[in-house]
């Protein structure tokens, strides 16, 4: 779906959660969008971190340092709850073998490793940069 048909359907109500959940591609991934939902609001804070990159350097890469640490906390914080809820929901993994909670435990400890790397990188922009 192109970004002016999800804008129309945003703008009308029409987004289906078969869409929000769905995978997203390669590129968004790597931007921390799990689902495409996540682009909705993740997208929009890329933009800005990148106008600020325009303007300074170091502000740019203290803003992706505080983005990591929350966004890894945020996803840690919930597959820890999903790891002690109901076991209903498994992300696609190429991890086939796994059971639910092994599956939840990765997820979980990826997010703190986003949350290590931003913290470690803000810490380092603020000692050395600044």
């Amino acid at each position: 779906m192109s970004a002016i048909k999800v804008i129309k359907k945003i703008k009308s109500g029409e987004l289906t959660d078969k869409w929000f959940y769905s995978k997203p591609n390669f590129i968004l991934r790597q931007l921390h969008v799990y689902v495409k939902g996540d682009a909705l609001e993740i997208i929009p804070i890329w933009i800005f971190i990148l106008i600020t990159g325009i303007f300074s350097w170091k502000f740019m890469l203290l803003e992706i340092g505080v983005f990591l640490t929350l966004r890894g906390l945020g996803e840690m914080i919930y597959w820890l709850l999903q790891q002690f809820g109901e076991k209903k929901y498994r992300p696609s993994t190429s991890q086939k073998k796994l059971g639910n909670d092994a599956v939840y435990i990765l997820y979980q400890l990826s997010g703190f490793r986003n949350a290590f790397i931003g913290i470690v990188l803000t810490l380092f922009v603020l000692i050395y940069l600044f």
